[in-house]
Order: C-alpha cells, then structure tokens, then sequence
C-alpha cells in the first residue's frame, strides 16, 4: 500500500508519496555528509568558506529531521526543537 503524505506550503497543499521523501532525506543526507566533510578536512581558503559549509551543515540536519518527523520515523522528535 502506497503512503500519501499531504503537505501545506504557504496555503497551497502538495502530496508526495512516502518514496519521494524518503529520496529527499537520502540527497539530504548525503549533501550533509559532504558539509561535514568540507568542515573536518580543513583546508578552508577563508573563514566565510569555513561559516558557509557550518550553515549548510546545520540547515540540512534541519531537514533531515523533519523530513524523519514526516516520515514518522522513531526517535525523530519534534523537528522544532
């Protein structure tokens, strides 16, 4: 059986199969895993490339725990917090 997960975005709904947010929380992990990277190798030109892959990093661990939120998987917790 095929999960619907129903959306509101600024009043407009939008549905998207649990498989669709199951690959965005897979590119979200992967996009994060690749801050992460850029954050330990330490080879930074400057201080603004070192803040830019820290704000990265962070919004997308926002994400990815809201889209577990969505997906009502355990221990996700409330993305708010």
């Amino acid at each position: 059986m095929l999960n619907i997960i129903y959306v509101m975005v600024k009043g407009v709904g939008s549905v998207r199969s649990e498989e669709e947010i199951i690959t965005m929380l897979k590119e979200a992990s992967k996009l994060r895993d690749r801050w992460l990277q850029v954050l330990t190798d330490k080879t930074w030109a400057d201080d603004s490339e070192m803040r830019r892959a820290i704000r990265n990093y962070n919004a997308l661990r926002g994400v990815i725990k809201s889209l577990r939120w969505v997906l009502r998987q355990p221990m996700a917790g409330n993305p708010l917090y």
